[in-house]
């Protein structure tokens, strides 16, 4: 709840958070945002369908990981990361520096 409570915080709309792949999907599908935080693994999921349809969609995101650089899958390398564990003031620079391209 932190994420969401943080983004509130910031003056975000939050519309989750959901805890599976095809929730994801699901919500994506059914509302317009502007932008998203995912975790790399989603109730230990992959997330990677879900970066692929906002990235498809040109929704901006930031992903969330407790791995290091070298130990994310070189397919998620190519999106913004924030390290956990996170402050507030991280996470929200991440997101932010993603909402700006």
């Amino acid at each position: 709840m932190m994420i969401a409570d943080t983004l509130a915080d910031q003056g975000c709309e939050v519309v989750g958070p959901v805890a599976t792949t095809r929730d994801a999907l699901r919500l994506l599908d059914a509302t317009p945002v502007d932008g998203a935080t995912l975790d790399i693994n989603l109730t230990h999921e992959e997330v990677l369908p879900v970066a692929e349809a906002l990235d498809a969609r040109r929704i901006r995101f930031v992903l969330v990981t407790g791995y290091d650089q070298e130990n994310v899958l070189r397919r998620y390398r190519r999106w913004p990361m924030v390290q956990k564990p996170f402050t507030e003031a991280s996470l929200v620079r991440g997101l932010t520096r993603a909402l700006e391209g």
